[in-house]
């Protein structure tokens, strides 16, 4: 088992390194505003979200919904990575789960840290969840929250903090700006 999480980590870290990519490309395109990225991802998408706001103070938000809530009981060098990132990274980060999930310990204890350090983040712990169709993580109910299905319940949270710190409407137009402008 140890081998398959080193692989795991190795994978993700090198996941990460195509977002980082990604960051470099979008400098390079007239047209991108580069101060306002964020970076949000699901079960091991959130590990990575992480992983990347560790790496580079490139992101202006960071959304981690339900990051390694899967794998977080079964793998301590899965813990000891993500919390190795939440030591380092600085960017301001949402922290979403539901309580029904695997565990709520992978999002609770970055918050934990997140307070420790002084860095600005928001943990929201949702209600059980219960999917119409269980998917692949009938285990874990909760962790469906963050498919399509489960969109209306955190779909408010995620527009509020991008607005918040990415100065954009739940329009999703900047803040200030005149739509009307906007779509000429």
């Amino acid at each position: 088992m140890g081998n398959d999480q080193s692989r795991l980590i190795t994978r993700l870290q090198a996941e990460t390194d195509d977002v980082l990519a990604a960051t470099d490309y979008l400098r390079t395109v007239r047209f991108a505003d580069t101060r306002r990225i964020g970076i949000m991802g699901w079960s091991l998408g959130g590990i990575v979200t992480m992983f990347a706001v560790s790496r580079s103070t490139t992101f202006a938000v960071a959304i981690d919904q339900a990051g390694a809530a899967l794998t977080w009981d079964g793998s301590a060098q899965v813990r000891s990575a993500l919390i190795a990132a939440a030591e380092k990274g600085t960017t301001p980060a949402l922290l979403l789960v539901a309580q029904n999930d695997r565990t709520t310990a992978s999002i609770t204890t970055l918050a934990e840290i997140f307070k420790k350090r002084g860095v600005p983040h928001r943990m929201v712990i949702y209600e059980p969840f219960t999917p119409q169709q269980a998917g692949g993580a009938a285990t874990a109910p909760g962790h469906l929250v963050f498919s399509a299905q489960g969109t209306h319940v955190w779909e408010r949270d995620v527009l509020e903090f991008l607005g918040r710190y990415l100065g954009v409407t739940a329009t999703g137009t900047p803040s200030g700006a005149d739509p009307a402008k906007l779509q000429q």
